[in-house]
């Protein structure tokens, strides 16, 4: 462990044996469930089972910051990973699956926000550069980015995107926020399909929110993805090895803890769409939705999408989509919000070269859209020129 400086009230600290990562999961179910509004993918779930599957061989950190009576009072988790000429890289924790990755800690207690930044500044005495993605923008206005620019470290900052929510309970009823949010030809697609469905057979919707239902579901969930257009992209939940049998551990887990839930629309027996759920303080985070390619003409992702915004609206929760610049969250959203990246350098030769090859990597990445767009483009002019569908 190496111990960074200590203040009046906080003591900070990088855990780095695996044995002491064991001994910290009580207190880290302590201070995740004390929180109103904490990083659903640092729950205790998923930072053990993740470490089971995909981090035995690296090196997982998790820098804690103790208050004066010895408490957990917050903790960010890291993995170390090497980059060229023995650069040392922090890197995010569940940086795979993870959509957001700002710590766990109640930051309205005074210097808290600031004492855990500072600290973490303070390890590029140690490592070369920091990766953090996906920072909400509470975290990032209000304890971050001050410190970042109080200390003037060579960094990369940037918005890659947004977060769409729901805030449903602005609305008396379900049909004002339908009604507020989708236009009427939306509206009267989504009654078409609906009604087509029904002609096709009994229309179920159904909820596994315990963890002996998630168990008996997961089978099911894995027909549709590989009937997905996600599975041929490999997009899908599973589609990367190892997945299926890291979420089939992790799900029930967080169903028992009333964190996760699966949703599934059938037509007779047949598993047409499934959506994945989580759930933290008063939010509902669409992790995953997929559908069935033979179906797609019906909208049955939407469908279900719907179903549960509806369910969500009964229930008293917001909606959080999640960071993704797609169409259909906007067009369910009421509102959005940043979420910021930070890349954050030493002072070091191995921390300039870091900086100007990650540059190099998303100005080449640019073009690479650019002329992608482009060429989507101009084959759509061909196929409108010669009357092509």
């Amino acid at each position: 462990m190496s111990v960074g400086v200590e203040g009046k009230d906080f003591t900070f600290s990088l855990v780095k044996d695996v044995e002491e990562w064991n001994a910290l999961e009580p207190e880290v179910e302590k201070l995740y469930s004390s929180l109103a509004n904490p990083n659903p993918y640092f729950s205790p779930e998923w930072l053990s089972c993740w470490r089971k599957w995909f981090a035995p061989e690296s090196k997982p950190r998790i820098a804690i910051v103790r208050g004066r009576r010895g408490e957990l009072a917050s903790c960010w988790p890291f993995v170390e990973r090497g980059g060229i000429l023995g650069a040392r890289i922090l890197w995010p924790f569940v940086y795979d699956e993870a959509n957001y990755f700002d710590p766990l800690g109640d930051f309205s207690k005074p210097d808290l926000g600031e004492f855990l930044c500072r600290n973490l500044q303070a390890l590029l005495g140690e490592f070369h550069f920091i990766w953090l993605p996906l920072l909400r923008k509470s975290f990032w206005d209000d304890h971050l980015e001050p410190v970042v620019e109080s200390t003037r470290d060579p960094v990369i900052s940037r918005i890659p995107r947004e977060t769409c929510f729901a805030e449903l309970s602005k609305f008396s009823s379900f049909d004002d926020y339908v009604s507020s949010n989708l236009g009427s030809k939306s509206r009267k697609t989504l009654r078409y399909n609906r009604r087509r469905l029904e002609g096709l057979g009994s229309l179920k919707f159904e909820s596994f929110a315990d963890s002996d239902a998630m168990s008996s579901f997961l089978p099911t969930s894995c027909i549709v993805e590989v009937n997905s257009w996600k599975s041929k992209q490999v997009a899908g939940l599973y589609s990367i090895r190892g997945k299926r049998a890291f979420f089939f551990e992790l799900l029930p887990l967080l169903a028992e803890k009333g964190r996760a839930t699966a949703s599934c629309m059938r037509v007779d027996d047949v598993p047409v769409a499934w959506e994945l759920g989580l759930l933290w303080g008063d939010n509902y985070g669409l992790h995953n939705v997929a559908y069935d390619d033979e179906w797609k003409e019906h909208s049955p992702g939407r469908q279900l999408l719907v179903h549960n915004l509806s369910s969500c609206h009964a229930s008293g929760l917001t909606v959080d989509f999640l960071p993704g610049n797609l169409g259909y969250k906007r067009k369910f959203s009421t509102c959005e919000s940043p979420v910021h990246e930070l890349y954050w350098f030493s002072r070091s030769f191995r921390g300039f070269l870091a900086r100007r090859l990650i540059l190099m990597n998303m100005k080449a990445r640019r073009r690479i859209r650019a002329s992608a767009s482009a060429d989507n483009r101009a084959n759509r002019g061909i196929r409108e020129a010669f009357g092509e569908n």
